[in-house]
């Protein structure tokens, strides 16, 4: 067990070097909260960048910390399978010298693969000695539905990089006098999506591999699902369709898989952050009779899941996650006119085009209720009575929230 921690944790024996560019957006979010008692939840995508966050946030928290008292370790890696949180817990203590109730910062990364953790976490802070901090690239507020740690938990959720944060890992400095240029750079950032690594590298067997990954280990292995092809089958279908209305009765009936199976994979695609769904707009009954509009965690994901989908409709997925860092986000629908989405009392029209046309703007304005109406185009800023038109590259940045 010793030699494992040590391979995990260089700051014991060295000087730990910044990992990786910095996202201080989301580390000026989690510091603060390392001064809290509660569970520390971190959650998002695969390769998004968890791991990565988490160590320089370790890198920062050495600044005022004993390196013997910070422990991370991956519970993912095999050697480790049969050993409990709280047993790997107890190692690091005695390896470290570390007394029973000496303070110290516990960094779990893929903390669901583990039988029990929410118990075992709830143990932890229990006691009173550990700061936990604990990431899962599964929505772990959909997975956790014991009530261990209910009351006891924050959780951040970690996003694909966002437009100024690509263009930070792309090295793009754009000032006022080149903002001719930020068009391309944002149909760049559509093309290639937020995961990190594959911004740095552009290979696409970083994409191909989280795919695999996801379907084959994280959702038919740990399921039990032995048809594996019918898991890549309907992603791809969802992937096809996006931007349009998809029910399951349809996605059953072209794939030919029954409902419940297709509604079962739905939601564990969902949990593994894979796709994320936009209901319609009305009440319950109406949003839950209506189909869902599905899109892809991240547009990168397009290149190696179908080569049928068009260029407007990876803007409109783009807006989509944009979007969905503020607030739930629906589509509007009537019997003749739909408006992409709904955010609050704001509506978005996404219209990746060079001239917008009356035609265009026809459904945002005959939209009731909203007070604010947007259409995204490819460069044209305009406004028609009370539609705002705006720019791509514009609505990326105005709506950069993390």
């Amino acid at each position: 067990m010793e030699d494992i921690l040590l391979k995990f944790n260089p700051w014991w024996d060295k000087t730990y070097e910044f990992p990786g560019i910095e996202r201080d957006e989301y580390l000026a979010k989690l510091e603060p909260l390392l001064g809290l008692r509660d569970v520390l939840l971190i959650t998002g995508l695969r390769r998004v960048g968890k791991t990565t966050i988490m160590h320089q946030l370790i890198h920062r928290l050495l600044q005022n910390v004993s390196p013997r008292n910070i422990l991370y370790i991956s519970l993912d890696y095999l050697p480790l399978r049969d050993r409990t949180i709280l047993e790997i817990e107890e190692a690091f203590r005695k390896v470290n010298s570390l007394k029973f109730n000496e303070k110290v910062f516990l960094f779990f990364d893929e903390v669901h693969f583990h039988n029990d953790y929410e118990l075992q976490l709830k143990n932890l802070y229990d006691l009173g000695f550990s700061k936990v901090v604990a990431s899962g690239s599964a929505n772990l507020d959909i997975v956790m539905r014991s009530p261990y740690l209910t009351g006891r938990q924050r959780l951040v959720r970690i996003n694909p990089l966002s437009f100024n944060e690509f263009m930070r890992f792309r090295g793009l400095h754009v000032s006022r006098v080149d903002r001719h240029l930020l068009p391309s750079i944002a149909l760049d950032y559509v093309e290639t999506g937020g995961l990190p690594e594959y911004v740095l590298r552009k290979d696409p067997n970083v994409l191909q591999t989280l795919i695999d990954t996801i379907l084959y280990r994280d959702i038919s292995d740990r399921n039990n699902i032995r048809n594996r092809e019918n898991v890549k089958n309907i992603l791809m279908m969802i992937a096809q369709s996006v931007s349009t209305p998809l029910s399951v009765n349809r996605i059953s009936r072209v794939l030919k898989i029954r409902n419940e199976i297709v509604s079962k994979i739905i939601d564990l695609l969902i949990e593994a952050n894979l796709i994320h769904i936009a209901e319609r707009t009305g009440k319950f009954a109406e949003r839950k009779a209506s189909p869902n509009k599905y899109y892809l965690a991240d547009t990168g994901l397009f290149s190696v899941l179908t080569e049928r989908i068009n260029l407007g409709a990876k803007v409109e997925n783009s807006v989509f996650l944009t979007l969905k860092r503020q607030d739930i986000v629906r589509y509007s629908k009537t019997s003749n006119e739909e408006v992409d989405f709904i955010i609050g009392t704001d509506a978005f029209e996404a219209k990746y085009k060079r001239e917008i046309t009356e035609k265009d703007l026809t459904p945002i304005r005959n939209l009731r209720g909203p007070t604010s109406r947007t259409i995204i185009t490819e460069n044209t800023e305009d406004i028609h009575k009370n539609i705002r038109l705006m720019p791509l590259w514009k609505f990326f940045q105005e709506r950069e929230i993390l």
